[in-house]
């Protein structure tokens, strides 16, 4: 939610009715850690890993938009360092919601 809103403060709009599909190894990452992956347009609906995707990637709007998402992210990180109990708050609602991954599970 931290970086929902640095970003929707910066002007980025969420759909929230848009679900993506992939792969990264930062789930692995993310049953040991709390983690964040954001994901963000570059105005293209090319794929990733093509010469199409490539091209857009050098656009001015992609640039923006990716200087948008890491000032969202350093945002972010700043609150986490800075607010007083964040980080704590952020450490008890992941061991919280991993409990009740592993309930559902059994």
């Amino acid at each position: 939610q931290l970086y929902r809103n640095n970003a929707e403060g910066l002007g980025v709009q969420f759909d929230d009715r848009k679900m993506l599909a992939g792969s990264t190894d930062m789930g692995n990452v993310s049953y040991v850690v709390p983690s964040i992956h954001p994901i963000y347009s570059i105005g293209t609906d090319a794929f990733n890993h093509t010469r199409h995707f490539t091209a857009a990637a050098n656009s001015d709007y992609a640039h923006d938009r990716t200087l948008v998402a890491a000032k969202s992210l350093a945002m972010t990180a700043i609150d986490v360092l800075t607010v007083p109990k964040m980080l704590n708050m952020i450490k008890e609602t992941f061991q919280s919601q991993l409990q009740n991954a592993k309930q559902a599970i059994v």
